[in-house]
């Protein structure tokens, strides 16, 4: 038993290892001047808000000609304000240390995430979080500042407190969705369908507030600043966007969103009663499915709903399929229609199950 556990971790660090350093030559053709790049963005937000307003920040004349000088590409401000009320503290320090200690942030999200909800023990419950640590879009948000794990996190964090009987918590936790919606915007939806109003009323609550203060600190004109930025990038080479919105031909992406919407309420419908797991997983694939704007390393958030789903007793085959999206999930910037596919796949298999499999595999779970 011993040598079997040293050879598997010696297995699983060496695999990620190598998947790293590929990590790191692959980030190194995207030719950003800045390390973190992402991470400047709300940093460099911060600061022009707190001087300029608010609403500045989302002006393409105010915003993109410092970031592009020191980035090198013109990277604009998509995120609501909330965002960079949160990285006002770090605003006032150096970058070089703002930027180490928003890593440690990242890194403090992603073990939270797993400490809550990787499945297995011991050995298995390590490779989990090692492979998810070598994982393309997880390696390269941390790598970039991406501030999408700690939505993730957040989510996970929902789906404990709901699992521990608390939902007016998981609401609350919930609303931390306003730093990127776009990643996750479907969960509340899926709460919705499957049962949890007061987890849906803890995050109205919170959020309906925070969406007028946005408006208020922005005003209405932030919608054609967003606009006009998106319009002067779109010819900028970046991260690939990964949704059906961005890789198919218009017609086909809207047949493609119904059809996504219409089996994930399937799902939800089949399943009320059997968790939370099972609403958050849906909630969290159909979003990045459906978003109109979502970068590959946003698709960490999938790490969190593949680990809902192997946590529940599933069949041999459905665990087969959602370990298999490990490959299409780490190749997405390479074949992006690809991982499309894979996932409308993984989803479809979902609406396979059984419901009362799921309940029965729910209870099970909690006991």
């Amino acid at each position: 038993m011993r040598l079997r556990r040293e050879h598997g971790i010696t297995a699983a660090l060496g695999v990620s290892a190598v998947l790293a350093f590929i990590d790191l030559q692959w980030s190194y053709t995207l030719h950003y001047k800045l390390p973190q790049p992402d991470f400047y963005v709300y940093y460099l937000a911060a600061q022009l808000g707190r001087v300029r307003g608010w609403a500045a920040i989302y002006d393409p004349a105010v915003f993109l000609p410092p970031v592009t000088m020191a980035v090198g590409k013109p990277l604009p401000y998509l995120n609501p304000p909330e965002l960079a009320w949160l990285v006002m503290p770090l605003s006032y320090l150096p970058y070089t240390l703002a930027g180490w200690i928003w890593t440690c942030l990242l890194a403090a999200a992603l073990g939270l995430i797993w400490y809550l909800v990787a499945p297995g023990r011991g050995l298995l419950r390590l490779i989990h979080g090692v492979g998810a640590a070598a994982l393309l879009p997880v390696f390269v948000g941390v790598l970039f500042g991406q501030v999408s794990l700690l939505v993730v996190a957040a989510v996970a964090l929902s789906w404990w407190f709901l699992s521990t009987g608390r939902p007016w918590l998981a609401g609350l936790a919930l609303s931390a969705l306003i730093l990127k919606p776009q990643i996750a915007f479907l969960v509340p939806v899926a709460f919705v369908l499957s049962g949890y109003g007061r987890v849906v009323l803890a995050w109205l609550a919170v959020s309906v507030p925070l969406a007028i203060i946005t408006l208020l600190a922005v005003g209405t004109a932030v919608f054609h600043h967003i606009s006009q930025s998106l319009q002067s990038v779109s010819a900028v080479p970046g991260p690939i966007q990964s949704s059906l919105l961005r890789q198919l031909p218009f017609p086909l992406a809207v047949i493609g969103i119904v059809l996504v919407l219409a089996v994930s309420a399937l799902i939800l419908w089949r399943g009320r009663g059997s968790g939370p797991s099972l609403p958050i997983a849906v909630g969290l694939i159909s979003s990045t499915l459906v978003s109109p704007y979502v970068n590959f390393y946003d698709l960490s958030a999938l790490v969190l709903a593949g680990w809902l789903i192997l946590r529940l007793d599933r069949p041999r085959w459905q665990k087969a399929v959602t370990l298999a999206m490990y490959v299409p999930l780490y190749g997405a910037p390479i074949w992006p229609v690809f991982t499309l596919f894979c996932l409308c796949g993984w989803l479809v298999s979902l609406a396979a199950l059984n419901p009362l499999t799921r309940a029965l595999a729910s209870q099970r779970a909690a006991a």
